[in-house]
């Protein structure tokens, strides 16, 4: 991420105004670098709405992301296959996008989802996929997974 790039801080008032409203989730897309890559966001509410603790958790994510971000990387780095093993230096040199980031209201296991990936060619044309699912909880990572298919597992 950008230092020259700033995330928005967040109040309730501002996700009631400018999110919509899906399901039981407040959503958004968010922009988090200077190329305009965005990631979706997700505040799940109960039946009280978004709560000051969910802003206050999503505030404090963002500014702390760097650091989570080179986190991540240095666990997706240890999660290289042998194919991969051989692609390191151009993985390594690619960014970490991320995809969703979900703030949860009543989960025991975490508050904070956060699925990035890395996208790398494989024998000249075709993609592949890298994703990594990372749990937060009181602003410590709990758990980082490899998925194949981080919006699915996301759903859990």
């Amino acid at each position: 991420m950008n230092k020259n790039h700033k995330l928005e801080i967040l109040t309730s008032e501002k996700i009631k105004r400018n999110f919509k409203l899906i399901k039981s989730s407040y959503f958004s897309e968010i922009i988090y670098d200077e190329n305009r890559r965005f990631f979706d966001l997700y505040f799940n509410v109960g039946t009280k709405g978004i709560l000051e603790n969910q802003t206050k958790t999503y505030n404090e994510l963002i500014e702390n992301l760097n650091e989570y971000l080179t986190k991540i990387s240095e666990y997706l780095k240890s999660t290289y296959t042998n194919s991969e093993k051989k692609k390191a230096a151009e993985l390594n040199q690619k960014k970490l996008n991320i995809s969703v980031v979900q703030i949860s209201d009543k989960n025991k296991d975490f508050d904070t989802v956060i699925v990035c990936e890395k996208e790398y060619k494989y024998f000249g044309i075709f993609t592949k996929n890298i994703g990594i699912r990372t749990e937060i909880k009181n602003g410590r990572i709990t758990t980082m997974e490899r998925k194949a298919d981080t919006l699915k597992e996301n759903l859990k």
